[in-house]
């Protein structure tokens, strides 16, 4: 296959996992079934301690040939998600880069719809669409109401400087399970602030509107985002508790203001 050519470029799915034994298997059939097939699989994983890497080595010894190329990358410490990010980056060759969590899932469309998205908006270098929540058992999970809705779509129709003003108020409100990135965008901003552990997220839209470029969004989901008690975002443990609070402080005195 041709990588470069702009109508069927690769693709970097980079599944970035820690302790994620118990859905990663889910997650790597999700990579398998895209109706795109110009893909390199990269799994990335922080040090975990359960099954994870075991699970994925054999997985992707039996799965290889549905890639371009496949392959895990470990670290021997746990260094924290934006670090766990930026390895898989340096590890990728893809045009485009589709993150996605141990324990979440590509719908089949996921990188079809995305490309499809692309070729119809040639500045689009960084891309969120919708996302359907799933519980552990894979069915339909409801969060109660959406209360950024309005906000988001107000917030899509604006320039990137825009962008940035509205997010330093509230950078709660993007579905960033959805994102679709530019490798040579996130190359050019020093890929994710590993200063942070877990808003890695959060940090790279700053960035990435600090130079620019907007955020775009199309009306489709593309991905099952997994509700679960042990995910980083809703886990109860009080150090996890106690990190995010100080990393929101962190990211406000860094980028906010």
């Amino acid at each position: 296959m041709d990588n470069t050519n702009i109508h069927n470029p690769l693709v970097s799915i980079i599944v970035v996992t820690y302790n994620s034994a118990k859905f990663v298997i889910e997650t790597l059939e999700s990579a398998k079934a895209q109706l795109y097939n110009n893909i390199e699989l990269i799994v990335t994983d922080d040090c975990s301690k359960d099954e994870t890497v075991k699970l994925c080595s054999k997985w992707i010894a039996q799965n290889k040939n549905y890639f371009v190329d496949a392959k895990i990358i470990t670290s021997e410490v746990n260094t924290g998600i934006a670090s766990n990010c930026n390895r898989g980056l340096r590890a990728s060759k893809g045009e485009w880069l589709k993150y996605i969590a141990g324990d979440d899932l590509l719908l089949d469309n996921c990188i079809a719809d995305n490309l499809d998205f692309v070729n119809r908006y040639p500045n689009a270098k960084f891309i969120t669409s919708k996302t359907e929540n799933i519980g552990d058992n894979g069915n339909p999970y409801y969060c109660g109401p959406d209360r950024y809705k309005a906000l988001r779509k107000f917030y899509f129709g604006l320039s990137a400087k825009m962008q940035l003003k509205t997010y330093a108020r509230l950078p709660v409100f993007l579905n960033s399970p959805a994102f679709f990135m530019n490798r040579e965008l996130i190359v050019s901003v020093n890929g994710f602030d590993e200063e942070f552990k877990i808003y890695e997220d959060i940090c790279i839209i700053f960035r990435i509107n600090d130079v620019g470029e907007r955020v775009y969004f199309f009306n489709s989901d593309t991905v099952k985002y997994r509700v679960h008690e042990n995910a980083i975002s809703r886990n109860k443990n009080s150090a996890v508790h106690e990190r995010r609070n100080k990393e929101q402080i962190l990211i406000f005195k860094k980028y906010r203001k």
